[in-house]
């Protein structure tokens, strides 16, 4: 089983009524990366070794004719309700025909909507679903995803220093040269029917230009996204896709792709739901016990017209626009991180002004010993702050202890706790200084003024930083509230 499972999930997806693959989904050496029928390079010969011979260009597209001349008939039920245009709608059938034909089940309840209560494309109830109901079954076959290291000649030692200090996995990267590869092949593809709903708006950091990275005011996060930048268009240049191409590509594989123990890949139609915190649906991935497919069930009942949807993650603002291109206002696992150096000059700048020198000084290195640069040279290292949790918010300890110090006048004197006075100088040296990690950025003063974002992407850095500021102030009229009362 485990042989088989392996062979099946790299590579296009088996019909049931034709039997074998397609043709294999890989990416050659850039020397004969071309747009349409290269069967050369190393993840194609892989392929052959394993005795799995492709179909030819011309029955390919004979049988994806027939495949697309035998449709579903349309729901029309959706689009009387505003749901998606007439032509995503019948995307959408063709799309799960398609996977049907390849051993997938497909809800009938499952449905498309072009406006989820976000305004976003995504999949949506068009029958009454009850809780634990089987939605989607879609085999690992059916699943786009390439031969481990079959592109290795790509990969030299400059990319993948470039990639490991960018953080980027080499399977993503992988897959993206394969996913960017069918997508220039168009109708020409044998994942057409998949690739053809795959929308790619330049919202994500990869397409980030430089006044966007400043309009972020997070030098931790810029540091991060210039590098990963710099990773992407060295892996388009050594690969031979264009750029942009390479960019829509990675895109849709961070953004996308399903990773468990056995797999790694996109998953048709099931990439179509959007992301919740609180979802209605959750995934069953394959296991070693049990490899064949993904199975997407309704963890509640849903009615009509409800959203189907799925937890990405659980991770804050900073690393869902990183990973998926989207901000959640109100995130409930948002957090403010910080470079140890700016916290020490925030520290630095609520000192107690009447302690003496020696104190002075001593307290100088505490703050240097407490809030360490990284051993290691690096980009984008940074330190917890505050962050929320479900239920509450939680600050760093550490920090709240080293705001106390910083206001400390004497240590063999009373401690500033004791008195009204001494804990009304704590809270206003702590709000001070964290809000010194906050100040107003150009993006803030021209919205002040009035002027409208200039792009999608200066409205998610300005909904990023607002979030961590509404946070910020909960965090600290929280605090105050309750070491006041005691």
């Amino acid at each position: 089983m485990a042989l088989a499972f392996q062979s099946h999930s790299y590579l296009t997806p088996c019909s049931k009524a034709h039997g074998g693959p397609v043709r294999p989904a890989h990416v050659p050496p850039r020397a004969v990366l071309g747009r349409r029928g290269v069967l050369d390079g190393p993840g194609w010969r892989i392929l052959c070794a394993s005795g799995f011979l492709p179909a030819g260009l011309h029955s390919l597209r004979a049988r994806r004719k027939t495949q697309l001349t035998s449709r579903l008939p349309a729901t029309r039920r959706l689009a009387e309700q505003g749901g998606p245009p007439a032509g995503e709608q019948e995307a959408f059938e063709e799309l799960a025909e398609w996977l049907r034909s390849r051993g997938a089940y497909i809800n009938k309840a499952v449905g498309l909507t072009d406006s989820d209560r976000d305004g976003q494309r995504g999949c949506v109830a068009t029958t009454e679903i009850r809780v634990g109901e089987l939605l989607l079954e879609i085999p690992v076959s059916c699943c786009l995803s390439v031969v481990p290291n079959a592109y290795d000649v790509v990969f030299d030692a400059e990319l993948l220093e470039a990639m490991e200090l960018a953080g980027l996995r080499k399977e993503d990267a992988e897959l993206a040269l394969a996913v960017g590869v069918e997508r220039q092949e168009g109708e020409g593809s044998a994942w057409w029917p998949y690739l053809r709903l795959l929308s790619c708006k330049h919202t994500f950091p990869l397409f980030y230009e430089d006044t966007d990275l400043e309009d972020l005011e997070n030098i931790p996060l810029k540091e991060s996204l210039s590098v990963t930048r710099r990773a992407v268009e060295l892996l388009a240049e050594k690969s031979g896709l264009e750029a942009t191409e390479l960019k829509e590509a990675l895109q849709l594989v961070l953004g996308r792709r399903f990773s468990c123990e056995v797999s790694t890949g996109m998953i048709p139609l099931g990439d179509l739901l959007n992301h919740r915190f609180y979802p209605s649906c959750e995934w069953e991935s394959p296991s070693t016990a049990s490899p064949e497919s993904w199975k997407l069930r309704a963890k509640m009942d849903i009615a009509p017209g409800e959203t189907l949807n799925f937890a990405y993650c659980e991770d804050p603002n900073h690393l869902l626009m990183t990973t998926s291109g989207f901000v959640v206002e109100e995130n409930p696992y948002d957090r403010i991180m910080a470079r140890p150096k700016d916290l020490r000059e925030a520290l630095a700048s609520v000192c107690n002004a009447q302690s003496n020198e020696d104190f002075a000084q001593w307290r100088k290195q505490q703050f240097k010993e407490q809030l360490p640069d990284p051993e290691e040279e690096g980009v984008g290292l940074s330190m917890y702050l505050v962050g929320r949790q479900p239920g509450g918010i939680q600050w760093n300890d550490s920090w709240l202890n080293l705001v106390g110090l910083a206001v400390t006048e004497d240590p063999q004197g009373q401690h500033w706790s004791a008195t009204p006075e001494g804990l009304q100088m704590y809270l206003d040296a702590l709000e001070k200084a964290s809000w010194s990690l906050f100040p107003r950025g150009r993006l803030e003063e021209d919205l002040a003024k009035g002027d409208d974002f200039k792009s999608d992407n200066q409205e998610m850095a300005a909904t990023m930083r607002r979030g961590y500021k509404q946070m910020l102030k909960e965090a600290v009229e929280k605090l105050k509230d309750r070491l006041l009362a005691g």
